[in-house]
């Protein structure tokens, strides 16, 4: 059952996101009607910014010679569960009641996992070892 809400290739996941995307557009619509203050227009900046960096981090190819998620892709993939679900639940309250306070919540956790998610690109960069990814944890390279 865990796997049926929690895997990274889970439909619920990916409906999840798409559905915290609809969401963040109503309440984005929703405040147009109804300017909100400045500090509320900065949140929801940081809010955005912080979900489109993880998707691009998630859909970018970081290792061109090994398979498909494996390494930091892995990572980037895995941490889309819970943006998905943070994105679903502090959109869908906010569109549904104009409630703000987890907006605060989401920007700080979602500020975490941004954090993790550009210190691993950075590291990334700077690695210049021409070691295979996964070469020390994948059963691939045992002869």
């Amino acid at each position: 059952m865990l796997k049926f809400f929690f895997d990274r290739f889970s439909k619920v996941v990916y409906a999840m996101e798409i559905l915290g995307v609809f969401f963040t557009l109503g309440w984005l619509w929703k405040m147009s009607q109804s300017p909100p203050s400045l500090l509320i227009k900065i949140l929801m900046g940081f809010y955005i910014v912080e979900y489109l960096l993880s998707r691009f981090f998630a859909s970018m190819r970081w290792h061109k010679q090994a398979e498909r998620y494996e390494g930091i892709e892995l990572h980037f993939k895995k941490i889309m569960i819970p943006i998905s679900y943070i994105l679903a639940i502090v959109s869908g309250v906010g569109f549904f009641t104009g409630m703000t306070f987890l907006l605060w919540f989401a920007i700080f956790v979602m500020g975490v996992i941004s954090y993790v998610n550009i210190t691993l690109i950075y590291l990334h960069y700077k690695d210049k070892n021409k070691t295979p990814v996964n070469y020390y944890s994948h059963t691939k390279y045992i002869r």
